[in-house]
Protein backbone atom coordinates (compact mmCIF):
# COMPACT_ATOMS: atom_id res chain seq x y z
CA UNK A 1 0.00 0.00 0.00
CA UNK A 2 1.24 3.50 -0.78
CA UNK A 3 2.72 5.57 2.00
CA UNK A 4 -0.02 8.15 1.54
CA UNK A 5 -3.58 6.93 1.41
CA UNK A 6 -5.93 8.62 -1.01
CA UNK A 7 -9.68 9.12 -0.59
CA UNK A 8 -10.24 6.41 -3.22
CA UNK A 9 -8.81 3.80 -0.83
CA UNK A 10 -11.50 4.53 1.76
CA UNK A 11 -14.33 4.45 -0.75
CA UNK A 12 -13.30 1.20 -2.43
CA UNK A 13 -12.59 -0.51 0.87
CA UNK A 14 -16.08 0.40 2.06
CA UNK A 15 -17.66 -0.89 -1.15
CA UNK A 16 -15.73 -4.16 -1.00
CA UNK A 17 -16.44 -4.64 2.71
CA UNK A 18 -20.12 -3.98 2.06
CA UNK A 19 -20.31 -6.55 -0.73
CA UNK A 20 -18.50 -9.14 1.38
CA UNK A 21 -21.38 -8.98 3.85
CA UNK A 22 -23.27 -11.11 1.30
CA UNK A 23 -20.85 -14.05 1.50
CA UNK A 24 -22.50 -16.20 4.20
CA UNK A 25 -26.04 -15.80 2.83
CA UNK A 26 -26.30 -18.93 0.63
CA UNK A 27 -23.77 -21.07 2.53
CA UNK A 28 -25.18 -21.48 6.01
CA UNK A 29 -28.06 -23.48 7.39
CA UNK A 30 -30.31 -21.74 9.90
CA UNK A 31 -28.37 -20.38 12.87
CA UNK A 32 -30.10 -20.01 16.23
CA UNK A 33 -33.38 -18.13 15.88
CA UNK A 34 -33.19 -17.79 12.09
CA UNK A 35 -35.59 -20.71 11.64
CA UNK A 36 -38.07 -18.91 13.87
CA UNK A 37 -37.78 -15.72 11.82
CA UNK A 38 -38.28 -17.61 8.55
CA UNK A 39 -41.29 -19.47 9.98
CA UNK A 40 -42.98 -16.29 11.16
CA UNK A 41 -42.54 -14.67 7.75
CA UNK A 42 -43.86 -17.70 5.88
CA UNK A 43 -46.89 -18.13 8.13
CA UNK A 44 -47.78 -14.46 7.62
CA UNK A 45 -47.53 -15.03 3.87
CA UNK A 46 -49.72 -18.14 3.95
CA UNK A 47 -52.38 -16.41 6.04
CA UNK A 48 -52.17 -13.24 3.96
CA UNK A 49 -51.75 -11.32 7.21
CA UNK A 50 -49.16 -8.52 7.21
CA UNK A 51 -49.83 -7.38 10.78
CA UNK A 52 -49.79 -10.44 13.03
CA UNK A 53 -46.73 -12.72 13.07
CA UNK A 54 -47.38 -16.27 14.19
CA UNK A 55 -45.26 -19.19 15.41
CA UNK A 56 -46.45 -22.74 14.75
CA UNK A 57 -49.92 -21.34 14.14
CA UNK A 58 -50.10 -19.22 17.31
CA UNK A 59 -50.35 -15.47 16.70
CA UNK A 60 -47.83 -13.54 18.79
CA UNK A 61 -48.00 -9.81 19.58
CA UNK A 62 -44.65 -9.17 17.91
CA UNK A 63 -43.94 -6.21 15.66
CA UNK A 64 -44.32 -7.19 11.98
CA UNK A 65 -42.30 -4.64 10.00
CA UNK A 66 -39.13 -6.76 9.71
CA UNK A 67 -41.09 -9.51 7.99
CA UNK A 68 -42.44 -7.25 5.24
CA UNK A 69 -39.21 -7.02 3.18
CA UNK A 70 -38.69 -10.76 3.71
CA UNK A 71 -42.13 -11.41 2.20
CA UNK A 72 -41.43 -9.07 -0.71
CA UNK A 73 -38.01 -10.61 -1.43
CA UNK A 74 -39.44 -14.14 -1.29
CA UNK A 75 -42.11 -13.03 -3.74
CA UNK A 76 -39.25 -12.41 -6.18
CA UNK A 77 -36.83 -15.26 -5.46
CA UNK A 78 -39.23 -17.89 -4.11
CA UNK A 79 -40.03 -19.01 -0.57
CA UNK A 80 -37.67 -21.96 -0.90
CA UNK A 81 -34.92 -19.32 -0.54
CA UNK A 82 -36.34 -17.67 2.57
CA UNK A 83 -33.07 -18.44 4.40
CA UNK A 84 -31.31 -16.08 1.99
CA UNK A 85 -34.10 -13.51 2.21
CA UNK A 86 -33.97 -13.12 5.99
CA UNK A 87 -30.22 -12.53 5.83
CA UNK A 88 -30.50 -10.17 2.89
CA UNK A 89 -32.80 -7.95 4.97
CA UNK A 90 -30.09 -7.74 7.64
CA UNK A 91 -27.38 -6.96 5.08
CA UNK A 92 -29.50 -4.19 3.55
CA UNK A 93 -30.08 -2.77 7.03
CA UNK A 94 -26.33 -2.85 7.60
CA UNK A 95 -25.76 -0.99 4.35
CA UNK A 96 -28.29 1.66 5.42
CA UNK A 97 -26.55 1.99 8.78
CA UNK A 98 -23.22 2.42 6.99
CA UNK A 99 -24.74 5.29 5.04
CA UNK A 100 -26.09 6.88 8.21
CA UNK A 101 -22.72 6.51 9.98
CA UNK A 102 -20.92 8.16 7.07
CA UNK A 103 -23.47 10.96 6.86
CA UNK A 104 -23.36 11.55 10.62
CA UNK A 105 -19.57 11.79 10.61
CA UNK A 106 -19.61 14.49 7.91
CA UNK A 107 -21.61 16.95 10.02
CA UNK A 108 -20.70 15.82 13.52
CA UNK A 109 -16.93 15.97 12.93
CA UNK A 110 -16.85 18.36 10.00
CA UNK A 111 -13.41 19.45 8.84
CA UNK A 112 -11.36 16.73 10.54
CA UNK A 113 -10.72 14.77 7.35
CA UNK A 114 -11.55 15.27 3.70
CA UNK A 115 -13.21 11.83 3.50
CA UNK A 116 -14.33 11.34 7.08
CA UNK A 117 -17.65 9.86 5.96
CA UNK A 118 -15.97 7.00 4.09
CA UNK A 119 -13.52 6.46 6.95
CA UNK A 120 -16.33 6.23 9.53
CA UNK A 121 -18.23 3.85 7.26
CA UNK A 122 -15.15 1.60 7.03
CA UNK A 123 -14.76 1.66 10.81
CA UNK A 124 -18.36 0.45 11.18
CA UNK A 125 -18.11 -2.29 8.56
CA UNK A 126 -14.86 -3.64 10.03
CA UNK A 127 -16.19 -3.96 13.58
CA UNK A 128 -16.19 -7.62 14.57
CA UNK A 129 -19.80 -7.77 15.76
CA UNK A 130 -21.04 -6.31 12.48
CA UNK A 131 -18.60 -7.88 10.04
CA UNK A 132 -18.67 -11.43 11.36
CA UNK A 133 -22.10 -11.83 12.91
CA UNK A 134 -25.05 -9.47 13.38
CA UNK A 135 -24.40 -7.49 10.22
CA UNK A 136 -25.66 -10.43 8.10
CA UNK A 137 -27.41 -12.83 10.49
CA UNK A 138 -31.15 -13.20 9.79
CA UNK A 139 -32.21 -11.70 13.13
CA UNK A 140 -34.04 -8.48 13.93
CA UNK A 141 -30.94 -6.86 15.40
CA UNK A 142 -29.35 -5.28 12.31
CA UNK A 143 -32.63 -3.65 11.24
CA UNK A 144 -33.56 -2.62 14.78
CA UNK A 145 -30.07 -1.21 15.22
CA UNK A 146 -30.31 0.69 11.94
CA UNK A 147 -33.54 2.47 12.86
CA UNK A 148 -32.56 3.11 16.49
CA UNK A 149 -29.15 4.53 15.60
CA UNK A 150 -30.69 6.64 12.82
CA UNK A 151 -33.26 7.98 15.27
CA UNK A 152 -30.57 8.99 17.77
CA UNK A 153 -28.29 10.77 15.30
CA UNK A 154 -31.16 12.63 13.60
CA UNK A 155 -32.42 13.63 17.05
CA UNK A 156 -28.94 14.95 17.76
CA UNK A 157 -29.10 17.00 14.56
CA UNK A 158 -32.57 18.25 15.47
CA UNK A 159 -31.47 19.38 18.93
CA UNK A 160 -28.26 20.94 17.68
CA UNK A 161 -29.99 22.94 14.96
CA UNK A 162 -33.33 23.28 16.81
CA UNK A 163 -34.94 22.03 13.62
CA UNK A 164 -38.41 20.46 13.64
CA UNK A 165 -37.84 18.69 10.32
CA UNK A 166 -34.96 16.64 11.71
CA UNK A 167 -37.07 15.88 14.78
CA UNK A 168 -39.89 14.50 12.64
CA UNK A 169 -37.45 12.31 10.74
CA UNK A 170 -36.02 11.09 14.03
CA UNK A 171 -39.48 10.21 15.34
CA UNK A 172 -40.22 8.34 12.13
CA UNK A 173 -37.07 6.27 12.61
CA UNK A 174 -37.87 5.42 16.23
CA UNK A 175 -41.40 4.42 15.28
CA UNK A 176 -39.94 2.11 12.63
CA UNK A 177 -37.61 0.68 15.27
CA UNK A 178 -40.61 -0.12 17.47
CA UNK A 179 -42.42 -1.66 14.50
CA UNK A 180 -39.32 -3.80 13.92
CA UNK A 181 -38.86 -5.15 17.44
CA UNK A 182 -40.34 -3.69 20.62
CA UNK A 183 -40.60 -0.74 23.01
CA UNK A 184 -36.90 -1.02 23.93
CA UNK A 185 -36.40 1.43 21.06
CA UNK A 186 -38.12 4.19 23.02
CA UNK A 187 -36.03 3.50 26.11
CA UNK A 188 -32.76 3.90 24.19
CA UNK A 189 -34.13 6.92 22.34
CA UNK A 190 -35.26 8.57 25.58
CA UNK A 191 -31.95 7.94 27.36
CA UNK A 192 -29.96 9.32 24.43
CA UNK A 193 -32.30 12.30 24.13
CA UNK A 194 -31.88 13.28 27.78
CA UNK A 195 -28.08 13.09 27.53
CA UNK A 196 -28.06 15.17 24.34
CA UNK A 197 -30.41 17.79 25.75
CA UNK A 198 -28.10 18.15 28.73
CA UNK A 199 -24.96 18.28 26.61
CA UNK A 200 -26.43 20.78 24.14
CA UNK A 201 -28.39 22.70 26.80
CA UNK A 202 -31.68 22.45 24.92
CA UNK A 203 -34.05 22.15 27.90
CA UNK A 204 -35.97 25.14 26.61
CA UNK A 205 -37.32 22.96 23.80
CA UNK A 206 -39.47 21.19 26.39
CA UNK A 207 -41.59 24.34 26.38
CA UNK A 208 -41.89 24.46 22.60
CA UNK A 209 -45.12 22.81 21.35
CA UNK A 210 -43.54 22.25 17.90
CA UNK A 211 -41.10 19.87 19.58
CA UNK A 212 -43.18 18.45 22.40
CA UNK A 213 -46.36 17.53 20.51
CA UNK A 214 -44.67 15.42 17.80
CA UNK A 215 -42.74 13.55 20.50
CA UNK A 216 -45.93 12.78 22.39
CA UNK A 217 -47.58 11.63 19.16
CA UNK A 218 -44.66 9.31 18.34
CA UNK A 219 -44.58 7.87 21.84
CA UNK A 220 -48.28 7.06 21.54
CA UNK A 221 -47.64 4.69 18.61
CA UNK A 222 -47.27 1.62 20.89
CA UNK A 223 -50.56 2.47 22.60
CA UNK A 224 -52.37 2.91 19.28
CA UNK A 225 -50.84 -0.30 17.96
CA UNK A 226 -51.95 -2.14 21.09
CA UNK A 227 -55.47 -0.76 20.82
CA UNK A 228 -56.17 -1.16 17.12
CA UNK A 229 -53.87 -3.91 15.80
CA UNK A 230 -52.85 -6.35 18.54
CA UNK A 231 -55.43 -9.06 19.10
CA UNK A 232 -57.50 -8.77 22.26
CA UNK A 233 -55.96 -10.45 25.27
CA UNK A 234 -52.38 -10.01 24.02
CA UNK A 235 -49.88 -7.25 24.78
CA UNK A 236 -46.98 -5.81 22.81
CA UNK A 237 -45.08 -5.21 26.05
CA UNK A 238 -45.47 -8.66 27.61
CA UNK A 239 -42.49 -10.40 26.03
CA UNK A 240 -40.31 -7.31 26.40
CA UNK A 241 -41.03 -6.95 30.11
CA UNK A 242 -40.62 -10.68 30.71
CA UNK A 243 -37.29 -10.69 28.87
CA UNK A 244 -36.10 -7.69 30.86
CA UNK A 245 -37.07 -9.31 34.18
CA UNK A 246 -35.29 -12.53 33.21
CA UNK A 247 -32.09 -10.52 32.89
CA UNK A 248 -32.32 -9.51 36.56
CA UNK A 249 -34.11 -12.36 38.34
CA UNK A 250 -32.66 -15.70 39.44
CA UNK A 251 -29.00 -14.69 39.50
CA UNK A 252 -26.63 -14.82 42.47
CA UNK A 253 -24.18 -12.13 43.47
CA UNK A 254 -21.35 -14.00 41.71
CA UNK A 255 -23.23 -13.83 38.40
CA UNK A 256 -23.81 -10.10 38.86
CA UNK A 257 -20.16 -9.43 39.70
CA UNK A 258 -18.97 -11.49 36.75
CA UNK A 259 -21.31 -9.64 34.40
CA UNK A 260 -20.36 -6.20 35.74
CA UNK A 261 -16.66 -6.94 35.30
CA UNK A 262 -16.84 -8.64 31.91
CA UNK A 263 -19.55 -6.75 30.03
CA UNK A 264 -17.49 -3.66 29.07
CA UNK A 265 -14.61 -5.91 28.01
CA UNK A 266 -16.93 -8.05 25.88
CA UNK A 267 -18.35 -4.90 24.32
CA UNK A 268 -14.86 -3.62 23.47
CA UNK A 269 -13.74 -7.01 22.15
CA UNK A 270 -16.75 -7.29 19.84
CA UNK A 271 -16.04 -3.77 18.54
CA UNK A 272 -12.51 -4.77 17.52
CA UNK A 273 -10.10 -4.17 15.82
CA UNK A 274 -9.77 -0.45 16.58
CA UNK A 275 -10.79 -0.82 20.23
CA UNK A 276 -7.96 -3.30 20.78
CA UNK A 277 -5.59 -1.14 18.72
CA UNK A 278 -6.29 1.91 20.88
CA UNK A 279 -6.04 -0.13 24.09
CA UNK A 280 -2.65 -1.41 22.97
CA UNK A 281 -1.41 2.07 22.13
CA UNK A 282 -2.59 3.37 25.49
CA UNK A 283 -1.15 0.53 27.55
CA UNK A 284 2.04 -0.27 25.64
CA UNK A 285 2.96 2.95 23.80
CA UNK A 286 1.70 5.44 26.37
CA UNK A 287 -0.46 7.08 23.72
CA UNK A 288 -2.84 9.61 25.21
CA UNK A 289 -6.19 10.58 23.74
CA UNK A 290 -8.17 13.75 24.24
CA UNK A 291 -11.88 14.42 24.02
CA UNK A 292 -13.77 17.35 22.58
CA UNK A 293 -17.44 18.23 22.90
CA UNK A 294 -18.63 15.80 20.23
CA UNK A 295 -16.53 12.84 21.37
CA UNK A 296 -17.52 13.34 25.01
CA UNK A 297 -21.18 13.51 24.02
CA UNK A 298 -20.82 10.30 22.01
CA UNK A 299 -19.14 8.58 24.94
CA UNK A 300 -21.83 9.70 27.38
CA UNK A 301 -24.68 8.58 25.13
CA UNK A 302 -23.03 5.18 24.65
CA UNK A 303 -22.41 4.66 28.37
CA UNK A 304 -25.90 5.84 29.34
CA UNK A 305 -27.57 3.48 26.84
CA UNK A 306 -25.22 0.67 27.83
CA UNK A 307 -25.88 1.05 31.56
CA UNK A 308 -29.25 -0.77 31.88
CA UNK A 309 -27.85 -3.85 30.14
CA UNK A 310 -24.64 -3.60 32.14
CA UNK A 311 -26.59 -3.35 35.40
CA UNK A 312 -28.43 -6.61 34.80
CA UNK A 313 -26.83 -10.02 35.20
CA UNK A 314 -28.10 -11.53 31.96
CA UNK A 315 -27.98 -8.72 29.41
CA UNK A 316 -26.85 -10.19 26.10
CA UNK A 317 -24.25 -8.39 23.98
CA UNK A 318 -26.74 -8.55 21.08
CA UNK A 319 -28.78 -5.86 22.86
CA UNK A 320 -25.94 -3.44 22.12
CA UNK A 321 -26.10 -3.68 18.32
CA UNK A 322 -27.94 -0.29 18.09
CA UNK A 323 -24.96 1.34 19.80
CA UNK A 324 -22.27 0.23 17.35
CA UNK A 325 -23.00 3.08 14.97
CA UNK A 326 -22.27 5.54 17.79
CA UNK A 327 -19.16 3.54 18.71
CA UNK A 328 -17.96 3.75 15.10
CA UNK A 329 -18.27 7.53 15.20
CA UNK A 330 -16.38 7.66 18.51
CA UNK A 331 -13.60 5.40 17.19
CA UNK A 332 -13.32 7.49 14.03
CA UNK A 333 -12.82 10.63 16.09
CA UNK A 334 -10.16 8.95 18.22
CA UNK A 335 -8.37 7.52 15.17
CA UNK A 336 -8.00 10.98 13.67
CA UNK A 337 -6.10 12.13 16.77
CA UNK A 338 -3.20 9.86 15.80
CA UNK A 339 -0.35 10.72 13.46
CA UNK A 340 -0.33 9.55 9.84
CA UNK A 341 1.70 6.40 10.59
CA UNK A 342 -0.68 5.25 13.32
CA UNK A 343 -3.69 5.98 11.14
CA UNK A 344 -2.21 3.77 8.43
CA UNK A 345 -1.70 1.02 11.00
CA UNK A 346 -5.32 1.32 12.07
CA UNK A 347 -6.43 1.16 8.45
CA UNK A 348 -4.31 -1.95 7.88
CA UNK A 349 -6.00 -3.64 10.85
CA UNK A 350 -9.43 -2.82 9.41
CA UNK A 351 -8.30 -4.10 6.02
CA UNK A 352 -7.10 -7.33 7.67
CA UNK A 353 -10.54 -7.86 9.22
CA UNK A 354 -12.20 -7.32 5.84
CA UNK A 355 -9.84 -9.85 4.22
CA UNK A 356 -10.43 -12.40 7.00
CA UNK A 357 -14.14 -12.11 6.28
CA UNK A 358 -13.60 -14.24 3.14
CA UNK A 359 -12.15 -17.46 4.66
CA UNK A 360 -14.33 -16.98 7.74
CA UNK A 361 -17.51 -16.86 5.64
CA UNK A 362 -16.56 -19.55 3.12
CA UNK A 363 -14.88 -22.11 5.36
CA UNK A 364 -14.63 -21.40 9.10
CA UNK A 365 -18.23 -20.50 9.90
CA UNK A 366 -19.86 -23.22 7.74
CA UNK A 367 -17.60 -25.82 9.37
CA UNK A 368 -18.29 -24.61 12.91
CA UNK A 369 -22.05 -24.55 12.38
CA UNK A 370 -22.71 -27.26 9.78
CA UNK A 371 -19.53 -29.26 9.32
CA UNK A 372 -20.50 -32.41 11.21
CA UNK A 373 -23.43 -34.77 10.53
CA UNK A 374 -25.04 -34.12 13.93
CA UNK A 375 -25.34 -30.45 12.92
CA UNK A 376 -27.09 -31.03 9.59
CA UNK A 377 -30.61 -29.68 10.12
CA UNK A 378 -31.46 -29.92 6.43
CA UNK A 379 -30.77 -33.65 6.34
CA UNK A 380 -33.05 -34.25 9.32
CA UNK A 381 -35.76 -32.13 7.66
CA UNK A 382 -35.42 -34.22 4.48
CA UNK A 383 -35.73 -37.45 6.45
CA UNK A 384 -38.81 -36.18 8.28
CA UNK A 385 -40.39 -35.25 4.94
CA UNK A 386 -39.70 -38.73 3.54
CA UNK A 387 -41.19 -40.40 6.60
CA UNK A 388 -44.29 -38.19 6.52
CA UNK A 389 -44.93 -38.16 2.79
CA UNK A 390 -48.43 -39.65 3.12
CA UNK A 391 -51.58 -37.62 3.70
CA UNK A 392 -51.25 -37.67 7.48
CA UNK A 393 -50.59 -34.13 8.81
CA UNK A 394 -47.37 -33.14 10.56
CA UNK A 395 -47.54 -31.19 13.82
CA UNK A 396 -44.94 -30.08 16.33
CA UNK A 397 -44.34 -30.06 20.06
CA UNK A 398 -40.81 -28.75 19.59
CA UNK A 399 -40.18 -25.01 19.98
CA UNK A 400 -36.40 -24.97 20.49
CA UNK A 401 -34.20 -23.66 17.68
CA UNK A 402 -33.53 -27.04 16.07
CA UNK A 403 -37.18 -28.04 16.02
CA UNK A 404 -38.21 -24.67 14.62
CA UNK A 405 -35.51 -24.86 11.93
CA UNK A 406 -36.72 -28.30 10.82
CA UNK A 407 -40.31 -27.07 10.61
CA UNK A 408 -39.22 -23.91 8.76
CA UNK A 409 -37.42 -25.92 6.08
CA UNK A 410 -40.34 -28.34 5.68
CA UNK A 411 -42.83 -25.47 5.38
CA UNK A 412 -41.17 -23.97 2.32
CA UNK A 413 -40.07 -27.25 0.76
CA UNK A 414 -43.62 -28.52 0.47
CA UNK A 415 -45.70 -25.44 -0.03
CA UNK A 416 -48.61 -27.51 -1.34
CA UNK A 417 -49.32 -28.53 2.27
CA UNK A 418 -50.22 -26.34 5.26
CA UNK A 419 -47.37 -25.08 7.45
CA UNK A 420 -46.39 -27.15 10.47
CA UNK A 421 -48.43 -26.03 13.49
CA UNK A 422 -48.57 -26.92 17.17
CA UNK A 423 -50.13 -30.26 18.13
CA UNK A 424 -53.38 -29.29 19.83
CA UNK A 425 -55.15 -32.66 19.90
CA UNK A 426 -53.22 -35.80 20.80
CA UNK A 427 -56.13 -37.97 19.71
CA UNK A 428 -55.83 -37.04 16.06
CA UNK A 429 -53.95 -39.22 13.60
CA UNK A 430 -50.76 -37.27 12.90
CA UNK A 431 -47.00 -37.20 12.91
CA UNK A 432 -45.53 -35.11 15.71
CA UNK A 433 -42.06 -33.57 16.10
CA UNK A 434 -41.25 -33.57 19.81
CA UNK A 435 -38.54 -31.87 21.82
CA UNK A 436 -38.48 -34.48 24.61
CA UNK A 437 -39.22 -38.17 24.72
CA UNK A 438 -43.01 -38.44 24.99
CA UNK A 439 -44.29 -42.03 24.78
CA UNK A 440 -47.86 -40.80 25.27
CA UNK A 441 -47.76 -39.43 21.71
CA UNK A 442 -47.68 -42.92 20.20
CA UNK A 443 -45.18 -44.93 18.19
CA UNK A 444 -41.65 -43.54 18.02
CA UNK A 445 -40.64 -43.38 14.35
CA UNK A 446 -37.08 -42.07 14.74
CA UNK A 447 -34.81 -40.08 17.02
CA UNK A 448 -32.04 -37.68 16.02
CA UNK A 449 -29.26 -36.05 18.02
CA UNK A 450 -29.01 -32.59 16.50
CA UNK A 451 -26.90 -29.64 17.63
CA UNK A 452 -26.96 -30.70 21.27
CA UNK A 453 -30.71 -31.34 21.28
CA UNK A 454 -32.81 -34.44 20.71
CA UNK A 455 -35.53 -34.51 18.06
CA UNK A 456 -38.24 -37.17 18.21
CA UNK A 457 -40.68 -38.06 15.45
CA UNK A 458 -43.82 -39.83 16.65
CA UNK A 459 -46.73 -41.39 14.82
CA UNK A 460 -49.74 -40.34 16.86
CA UNK A 461 -53.20 -41.93 16.91
CA UNK A 462 -52.34 -45.19 15.23
CA UNK A 463 -55.00 -47.86 15.71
Amino acid sequence: MKARLTPEHYKWLVLVAGLLMLLPLPLMQYVGEEGLMAMKSYEMHVRGDWLHPSILGFVWPHSPLWHWPVMLICGLIGWEHVDIAIRLVSVMATWLTVGMVGWSATWLMQGRHTQIGWLAALVYLSMGEICFWYGWLGYLDATFGCFTFSAIVTLWRALRDEHVGWLLLSLLFISLAFMTKNITAYALFGIAGLVLMWRLDRWKLLLNPLFVLPVLAAFSVPLLWQEFVVLKGASTATTTVNDALRNFAGFGIAAYLSHWLSYPAVFMLRAMPLTLFFAGLWLLRRERFSSDEQLMSLLMVIVACLFPFWLSAGGSPRYLVPLYGLVALLLTGVLLQLDARRIRQGLMLMLLVVVLKVPYSLFVLPYIKDGMPERDVKQVAREVMQMTSDDVPLYSENDVSTGLAIAAYIDVWRQDRPPVTWNLDRKLRAYVLAEVETPALGRLVKTWRLRGDHVYLYSQGEE
